[in-house]
């Protein structure tokens, strides 16, 4: 499960690129190749619809290494999240769009598109339901990409899955640790594998 760094000026390839609209400039990781993600910021709740596609018009560039861009989503609400979709995708053509998945989402509402990021409240995030829209996700060949993921123990959880080798998944532990130890951990879980993470704190 390969780990989309939130940071600039990292360019081990062990790793790939979540950016956003609110990063200035074009990550060293990007230009260099590495695979990236596009972010909308919507989990803070500060989404700026007019900034973000200008911002996309700018990394057209890179859109050959784009994993997925993330159409706008509502945390927590799967109702408006799925009309927020219907409003964005079509404007955001030639992009691999992600579907982000909330709580109340339901395998049969999946939209047409390239990838299947699973968002949502802790709690949703770890239910049978992810897990079915995730199984939904691989059974039509989606990229799935798992948010939050800050703590070892949630890692472990979702890299237990079936196909985790083929995911990716972001987190903002390098707020609480520090970007270079925060990378030197990650290399070792991929490495040695999951397991020991089971030992660690919360989810």
């Amino acid at each position: 499960m390969k780990f989309l760094i939130p940071v600039g000026g990292v360019t081990d390839d062990a790793f790939g690129v979540l950016t956003s609209y609110k990063h200035n400039g074009v990550p060293s990781g990007i230009v260099a190749g590495l695979p990236w993600a596009a972010d909308n910021c919507a989990f803070g709740g500060q989404f700026d619809g007019a900034r973000f596609a200008a911002w996309l018009d700018t990394m057209t560039p890179y859109r050959d290494t784009c994993l997925f861009v993330a159409v706008p989503d509502v945390v927590g609400d799967a109702t408006a999240t799925q009309a927020s979709w219907r409003e964005w995708s079509p404007r955001l053509t030639g992009w691999p769009l992600a579907f982000v998945c909330q709580d109340g989402q339901q395998t049969g509402d999946i939209p047409d598109c390239a990838a299947v990021f699973v968002g949502g409240t802790t709690a949703w995030k770890l239910s049978d339901m992810a897990r079915a829209c995730i199984a939904e996700g691989q059974r039509r060949g989606l990229h799935i990409h798992i948010g939050r993921i800050n703590w070892w123990r949630r890692y472990a959880h979702f890299r237990a899955m079936p196909g985790s080798d083929d995911f990716t998944c972001d987190g903002t532990r390098t707020r609480f640790e520090g970007v270079e130890r925060t990378l030197d951990a990650w290399k070792l879980y991929q490495q040695s594998g999951y397991q020991r993470a089971l030992l660690s704190t919360p989810v």
